[in-house]
């Protein structure tokens, strides 16, 4: 084995999106099909796989979802994942920009970890721009789910110029 060239399976990544339609939920699994094939990824945490007290918006046993309790949480679970991950994916929807993934790549930034990108889009990217600070912040940036599956995760190349207009 070629230490310096060879996939391995050993790079754990925090992936970030809104999770609140349809068409985001759908890019979720997308997103985790391509990084599953990926040989170059040992780990994906998606925060919404690990909910405080099982509390999500369809199903609340305890009674705790929305609570101060359960933001606390919610918000220290979420900060632990990214401070044990080596990189954040982040499915950044462009229609319904969500604050909290935007805070995620800024705490991933913060950290001086990777930020890959991916800018999606339901109806092109003729008329859509993107923050600046999201555009700073990204050290790759794609428009194709498909491209997790080939991205390299053990040596994380660069692609720092958004293909969008920026704002």
């Amino acid at each position: 084995m070629d230490k310096r060239k060879d996939a391995v399976a050993n790079t754990k990544l925090y992936l970030a999106t809104p999770f609140f339609n349809p068409d985001q939920k759908r890019r979720v699994e997308e997103a985790t099909k391509a990084l599953n094939s990926n040989p170059t990824v040992g780990v994906v945490h998606f925060p919404f796989d690990f909910q405080y007290k099982d509390a999500s918006f369809e199903s609340d046993p305890k009674g705790v979802f929305g609570s101060f309790e359960w933001q606390i949480a919610t918000y220290q679970n979420d900060l632990s994942a990214m401070n044990t991950a080596d990189a954040g994916v982040f499915l950044y929807d462009l229609e319904n920009v969500d604050d909290g993934t935007a805070f995620e790549v800024g705490f991933m930034r913060a950290m001086h970890k990777p930020a890959i990108v991916v800018l999606l889009s339901e109806n092109g990217f003729d008329d859509v721009e993107l923050n600046l600070m999201i555009a700073q912040g990204g050290t790759y940036f794609m428009t194709d789910i498909q491209e997790l599956a080939t991205y390299d995760f053990n040596h994380f190349p660069t692609n720092p110029v958004p293909p969008i207009k920026v704002f």
